[in-house]
């Protein structure tokens, strides 16, 4: 009996020593006889997968954390592999350690929910709601009108902008007001002949618009300080800083027209290869322009009698898309995204359009001294006063299997890790999280937090399991000058060819 009660002891220490090096826990301590025997009696189980390597370091801490408060042994295992859902299903079906609850992407909740993988979640108290989650992330994790899972990051693009050169703008532009000097900083319209083309009753709209356009001149040359060079040097520089000021509190562009006044205004220092540009390659930073006008499936983008995608809206929209092409001369081929930051943090443009990463990739630059001017993070400008821009999100998600024998722990566990833990998710990932309490005190946060509280999911049809694929191509073929309205019917006919396979 002592041979045996030793036996266990050992086995007991090297189960424990294991599972605290797996999770992560490298803290060097001594394990203490009492911690031994309480991780070995905890009474349950369970398995929770994901695919994040990021992600390691904060679901390794949760599930030790949970598991301490709740009795439980939580074992995460990184599961790295294309077919990674595939392999939640076969796992599951052969009951070979099945993930009892694991994340996923939201759009993929439809394949997981018809396969059994993903269970209503079981939330009385209503964690899930909009007191801790916005519409979008409620939206993310919904299908077919239920909640089956708990959202717990996204991913969403913003404006990102060098302070220093639009303050440098704004200094040029109350120099010329203050010498009633108004072009070219009028406020001009850069998208008449595109709704001429595209909007009904376009005709009184753009007379209306030249007659605003002189009206904003006539208000820029009545600010005008009379004989202002022939003033004294103190008293110019006293009134520009005030009027520069004044200026740059409304610089940062909310139309993509005040965005275009200012890249054709401004007179750029040396070093500047541009105005803008972005990764015009990826979706997630160009859907912005048609998010309000193209339906993907309605708000929780798995209805599949409610896709539209050919409408006046979205050729008005995309028509704007192309035109910025024309004005910023962005080469597709050469505009990749880690180009493109690198290309802001040396100075060489003034705006471009970033994911939740560039926060902490700025700051890095900032903390090493790569990236030495002032910048800051504004939401996507709008497409006109009548559309405005939303971009387009990815949401990971905590799903609990179907297939669990331990749906109640697992539910717990997928809770826990998206509400209770949430508040540590930023900080040991750089992901941001869906919970609404959880991102308070991060600088920029919550320029992303807005752009996705109205963002767009990707849609969660079978059937369009690939779809961001064909919106890539869609928006190069338009980038790079085909036809807006052929290739909308196009992708219209692709999309109808989807269901009908």
């Amino acid at each position: 009996m002592e041979l045996q009660h030793k036996i266990t002891s050992v086995i007991a220490l090297i189960v424990v020593t294991a599972l605290l090096f797996y999770c992560g826990t490298l803290e060097i301590r001594t394990i203490q006889p009492e911690e031994t025997q309480a991780w070995y009696s905890r009474s349950e189980t369970i398995y929770f997968w994901y695919d994040d390597e990021t992600l390691s370091d904060y679901i390794n801490k949760a599930a030790v954390s949970f598991g301490e408060q709740n009795n439980v042994h939580v074992l995460p295992m990184l599961i790295t592999a294309d077919n990674y859902l595939e392999m939640i299903n076969e796992a599951s079906v052969e009951d070979n350690q099945l993930p009892d609850a694991y994340l996923i992407g939201h759009e993929s909740l439809e394949m997981a929910y018809m396969a059994g993988l993903a269970a209503n979640i079981d939330d009385p108290e209503r964690m899930c709601s909009k007191d801790n989650f916005p519409e979008a992330a409620i939206d993310a994790v919904t299908y077919d009108g239920k909640k089956v899972g708990y959202p717990l990051s996204y991913d969403v693009c913003a404006l990102v902008y060098n302070e220093d050169y639009l303050h440098d703008w704004a200094n040029q532009k109350a120099l010329a007001i203050l010498k009633g000097e108004g072009e070219p900083f009028v406020d001009g319209e850069y998208f008449e002949e595109i709704d001429a083309e595209t909007l009904e009753g376009s005709e009184g709209e753009a007379s209306e618009s030249t007659e605003e356009t002189a009206e904003n001149s006539d208000s820029v040359e009545s600010e005008a300080v009379a004989n202002y060079d022939d003033l004294p040097e103190e008293e110019q520089q006293t009134l520009l800083a005030a009027k520069t000021e004044e200026v740059y509190e409304g610089a940062i562009p909310e139309t993509l027209n005040e965005l275009l006044i200012i890249a054709d205004s401004y007179s750029a220092p040396a070093g500047v290869d541009g105005v803008m540009s972005w990764d015009v390659s990826d979706i997630l930073y160009n859907f912005w322009i048609v998010g309000d006008v193209m339906n993907m499936g309605g708000v929780n983008g798995d209805n599949k009698d409610d896709l539209e995608f050919n409408n006046t809206g979205t050729v008005n929209a995309l028509k704007r898309y192309e035109y910025l092409h024309h004005f910023f001369n962005v080469d597709s081929s050469l505009a990749s995204y880690d180009k493109v930051i690198q290309d802001f943090i040396d100075g060489k443009m003034i705006f471009t359009i970033a994911s939740v990463d560039a926060v902490e990739k700025l700051k890095a630059a900032q903390a090493d001294g790569t990236l030495t001017h002032a910048y800051g993070f504004a939401p996507i400008p709008e497409v006109d006063e009548d559309v405005k821009s939303r971009s387009m999100s990815m949401t990971e998600v905590v799903v609990v299997n179907g297939y669990s024998e331990k749906k109640a722990i697992a539910n717990s566990f997928a809770r826990y890790l998206t509400c209770e833990f949430a508040p540590e998710l930023y900080a040991r990932t750089g992901k941001a999280a869906c919970n609404i309490h959880a991102n308070e005190g991060y600088e920029w946060l919550s320029v992303f937090d807005k752009e996705y509280s109205d963002s767009v999911p990707l849609p969660k049809m079978i059937e369009l399991e690939n779809f961001w694929m064909e919106l890539e191509a869609f928006f190069a073929r338009i980038w790079n000058g085909e036809d807006v309205e052929e290739q909308l019917q196009k992708l219209e006919d692709t999309v109808n060819l989807f269901f009908t396979r």
